[in-house]
């Protein structure tokens, strides 16, 4: 693509067989898409053209490996283009796997060229978008000195001289309130301090940086993402401190963030269609062959054992199943008036299970004074997937904290447990769909979390205690007129 009226693809096909090759050029081209094939992923990885391509349609199994094994190569190779995987039949594992490493969409066989040309379409608009997003970016920064925008002058030490009333209305603060205070301690979230001290130090000893973003903390808790373009200030020669010219780019970012994460559910929506529908139907099959095998054996106590092995791994693969449908599905809330405490408690008894023969205590608060709109079924199953969590990753004694508080007209709930917390590093992730650290799972649990959250008009956030690690949301009350966010 090279404009943003350009809907016409660079696709490079990766496949072994060659009519299937040659067929997906003709149909390719038929529509105007510029065509490169190759036979291997080994050839794909020699071509000129790569880091020009838009996007590679490549068969799963090839000659020299599976496509979850060659697609990181390929992703760096070719960063701008979007992968999609075709391959004769789909299981959760390869899926999962795949999109883990950066795949777009998964096609089964035999493609039905209408459906394909519908995706290509998607991914092109998909690429327009980002082509006019860039193209409002740009012009944001060639503006930036006449447009309104954050105006910051920090001392050598990083405590706040002045800034402009663009920046006390975004944040809250008069100058008189903050003046002297260190600019890090006040306004950056703590697990970004180290960074963004380190990006302060290099301004001073380079004189200039610009493209750093991080989120600066309003007066009302909340956030913003801002964008810098730091340089120093001198006098007589000598460095006396730094100016910082910041744009807030959080609605930028918020479209970007649900633009990708829209094409990513419907890719996924669309693989698990397929897979539900014939996983529910092989599931269904032997479930009755393990009721058959039930009256077969009678009191055979060490079959029977066996039975019932099979039978919780059945359960669990179609609860797998669900959790991946859960999250890529739509979220319509059904929204009830209710206390928080009221759904965390039945949230409570759900994972009773998983509490039998441990030392486990919850420590709650609820202090809302009336009971807000929530869906509860949703806002249980946020609770539930924390609880587990919490106890996962907690040694016993455990000690769970939960409380509900209002301010303003937000309800703010806080989620503390008693474990390990969570590696700075991998904060910013948690999240994210697919990721985990667990040897086993989808690692939905948390992205399920977020969806539900901000389908009430919420963010969660999550940090550490010092001695566990601490989730927050705030929940908007709603007035009766009002329905979800």
């Amino acid at each position: 693509m090279n404009n943003a009226n350009d809907l016409t693809l660079d696709i490079l096909v990766i496949e072994d067989d060659e009519d299937s090759r040659e067929s997906l050029k003709d149909i390719l081209e038929l529509v105007g898409h510029r065509v490169t094939l190759a036979p291997s992923g080994t050839a794909a990885f020699e071509l000129a053209v790569l880091p020009l391509v838009d996007v590679v349609i490549m068969d799963r199994q090839l000659p020299d490996g599976v496509a979850e094994e060659l697609v990181p190569d390929l992703v760096d190779r070719a960063p701008q283009a979007d992968v999609v995987i075709v391959t004769g039949y789909a299981d959760l594992d390869s899926t999962i796997a795949a999109f883990r490493v950066g795949v777009s969409d998964y096609i089964i066989k035999p493609i039905n060229p209408d459906s394909l040309l519908s995706r290509l379409e998607r991914l092109a608009e998909h690429r327009q978008t980002e082509y006019e997003l860039r193209a409002e970016r740009q012009f944001a920064t060639t503006v930036l000195e006449t447009a309104e925008a954050i105006v910051l002058v920090l001392d050598c030490e990083g405590r706040i001289r002045r800034f402009n009333r663009y920046f006390a209305d975004l944040v809250g603060y008069t100058l008189d309130e903050v003046a002297g205070m260190d600019w890090f301690d006040h306004f950056i979230p703590h697990d970004e301090q180290d960074r963004i001290r380190d990006v302060f130090k290099r301004t001073l000893a380079e004189n200039r940086t610009s493209g750093v973003i991080n989120p600066v903390c309003q007066k009302s808790g909340s956030t913003r993402d801002i964008r810098w373009s730091n340089t120093t200030l001198k006098a007589e020669g000598q460095t006396i401190g730094v100016l910082a010219v910041g744009q807030d780019v959080t609605d930028l970012l918020e479209t970007q963030r649900k633009l990708l994460q829209s094409e990513r559910l419907a890719a996924i929506g669309q693989t698990m269609t397929g897979l539900a529908h014939e996983s529910r139907n092989a599931l269904q099959r032997l479930q009755n062959g393990v009721d058959l095998l039930r009256d077969d054996i009678g009191d055979n106590s060490m079959a029977m054992v066996d039975i019932d092995k099979i039978e919780r791994a059945a359960t669990d693969l179609r609860d797998l199943l669900e959790e991946v449908r859960e999250y890529a599905a739509p979220i319509q809330l059904d929204l009830r008036r209710t206390r928080p405490s009221d759904i965390w408690h039945k949230a409570w008894h759900d994972v009773e299970g998983r509490r039998q023969g441990r030392e486990v205590r919850l420590v709650e608060s609820d202090t809302t004074t009336s009971p807000i709109k929530l869906d509860e079924r949703r806002m249980r199953q946020v609770f539930v997937n924390l609880l587990e969590n919490a106890l996962d990753a907690s040694s016993d004694p455990v000690t769970i904290r939960i409380a509900a508080v209002e301010e303003g007209e937000e309800v703010v709930i806080h989620f503390e447990d008693s474990g390990p917390g969570i590696p700075p590093e991998i904060i910013p992730r948690v999240f994210e769909a697919f990721f985990t650290t667990k040897s086993s799972g989808t690692g939905l649990g948390l992205a399920i979390v977020f969806r539900i959250i901000e389908a009430h008009g919420g963010k969660p956030m999550v940090g550490n205690t010092g001695s566990g690690t601490r989730f927050e949301f705030r929940l908007p009350r709603r007035s009766d007129s009002q329905g979800p966010a």
